[in-house]
């Protein structure tokens, strides 16, 4: 049974993922074996994970993102959630109300192979009967920046102090080994990645504390969120009028609700993506804004009953992690197919052999 201690661990591990636990210790007041007992219990039972990935692409070239909703044929939801979550573009797969049955987050270098993959890689699926994509233009509000907020001021500032603050000059081939070394366990001692990277602990050390500080990369700690408290999630549709949208936004930084927002094409102009305790929170939420900015319009939405996958990690019914797909890599469409240059095994996700770990900056 989670309690208040394991929240204050994940919380603080969201604010400096690599804290040691005796320095952890002195902060939260508790002896640093306890601290280490309760994570290793945590990540054990699948509770929690981690995760550490670049943010944006080597080329510095904007990724494109989109979320794509998908209906099945009757009954075949479960197939086609099980080969969805299999391929590395598709981030996430979220089971949904409405007239669709999923909705999946994709990101690709470009419109054009965004709309390819969409078409060869995910309309194709057997049990897929139709598609709708939504292209996201700018991310406001996003996961890895999510926090539990159940530390105090003082304790959140300590953490942040202990952090690493001096970015790397440039980025190098091997800050991308350590982010790929760190990708499933962003807690890795120096001395475990020694051998897989072939170079000297404190080296490895320096670019770990060069990486913490590195505004191009991302360290997640997730959890099972319908385990600890979270038994819903919800998609709400807005359209906001122009000149309250930067209000609006500065409003929605304040909920704890808030997963991610993000401006998007279509009849509404915003999506916001709510973690809820409750169904009702979303009546005192909607009301909440609604009186805030009377000309705000709430066009759709949708409750979220199920996460299949988040940020590349197979979800199990109670949102335990199960195993991990690496997100990202280069899709590979028909004309490649037919000039053979991938290994079978990568055809059939739809990338190529490219696995470092990437992610375009919505994760949810």
């Amino acid at each position: 049974m989670v309690d208040g201690l394991d929240f204050q661990i994940i919380n603080a591990l969201q604010i400096h993922p690599r804290v040691p636990w005796v320095q952890l210790g002195r902060i939260l007041r508790v002896d640093p074996s306890t601290i280490s007992r309760r994570w290793s219990a945590l990540t054990q039972q699948r509770q929690v994970w981690t995760s550490c990935f670049e943010c944006e692409p080597r080329t510095g070239q904007q990724e494109i993102s989109a979320l794509v909703e998908i209906r099945c044929a009757p009954g075949q939801r479960g197939d086609v959630i099980a080969e969805l979550s299999r391929q590395g573009p598709v981030i996430s797969v979220h089971c949904t109300s409405g007239a669709r049955d999923l909705y999946v987050m994709i990101s690709m270098r470009t419109l054009l192979a965004m709309d390819r993959y969409i078409d060869e890689h995910i309309a194709g699926v057997p049990g897929i009967v139709g598609t709708r994509t939504h292209y996201l233009r700018r991310i406001f509000l996003e996961g890895s920046g999510w926090r539990l907020n159940v530390l105090s001021d003082e304790q959140a500032r300590a953490l942040h102090l202990l952090r690493p603050s001096e970015p790397p000059d440039h980025r190098k081939p091997a800050h991308l080994d350590v982010v790929a070394a760190l990708s499933t366990d962003v807690r890795r001692t120096a001395a475990d990645m020694q051998r897989e990277l072939g170079r000297s602990i404190s080296v490895i050390s320096r670019d770990i504390d060069a990486l913490l500080a590195a505004d191009w990369v991302r360290w997640r700690v997730d959890f099972a969120h319908t385990l600890l408290g979270w038994s819903a999630a919800a998609v709400l549709w807005l359209d906001v009028k122009h000149p309250d949208l930067e209000r609006l936004i500065a409003s929605l930084r304040l909920l704890c609700h808030v997963r991610m927002c993000a401006s998007v094409t279509g009849e509404a102009n915003l999506a916001v993506f709510l973690w809820l305790r409750n169904l009702q929170e979303l009546d005192e939420i909607e009301g909440r804004l609604s009186s805030m900015f009377p000309k705000l319009l709430v066009k759709d939405r949708w409750i979220v009953p199920r996460i299949a996958k988040r940020t590349g990690y197979i979800l199990d019914l109670d949102s335990r992690r199960l195993r991990y797909v690496p997100v990202g890599g280069q899709p590979v469409f028909d004309e490649q197919l037919r000039a053979g240059p991938a290994r079978k095994s990568d055809v059939s996700c739809g990338i190529n052999a490219d696995r470092r770990p990437f992610a375009a900056p919505f994760l949810a």
